[in-house]
């Protein structure tokens, strides 16, 4: 595994770009067993974080207006080369029309992160070598 060597900061601009690759990221939030956070398949979609959930799911309480952290990144863990993305911001239900579901069930809940902050940093690192 590569040693990082540093962190730079992205500018906003940068930030969204890589967050409108979509993919997967991970959910935080308060619940009311403490913080929990959940992987989801997610795209930007009009400046939002949106993504689908089944309704026995713990995230579809998101569609409820919550404050939460969403975090993605990209990371060569061989290299230590990267890049991670965080965005803060308030969920509430998602009115995407035409939004497309990753989920076999025809009744998804859609959730949508409001983009109140976003932040990132890339991580770049030098191979460490084997002993």
């Amino acid at each position: 595994m590569a040693e990082v060597t540093y962190f730079e900061r992205l500018d906003v601009p940068e930030c969204l770009r890589l967050l409108g690759g979509g993919g997967v990221g991970r959910v935080v939030w308060q619940g009311a067993d403490g913080l929990t956070v959940l992987p989801v398949n997610y795209r930007l979609i009009n400046g939002a974080v949106v993504f689908h959930t089944s309704p026995a799911s713990p995230l579809a309480r998101l569609a409820e207006p919550t404050q939460v952290a969403f975090q993605v990144d990209e990371i060569d863990h061989g290299t230590a080369v990267g890049w991670s993305v965080l965005v803060r911001g308030t969920s509430g239900p998602s009115e995407v029309a035409g939004s497309v579901s990753f989920l076999a069930h025809n009744q998804p809940v859609s959730v949508a992160v409001n983009v109140e902050e976003v932040t990132g940093r890339v991580i770049s690192g030098n191979p460490v070598p084997q002993s």
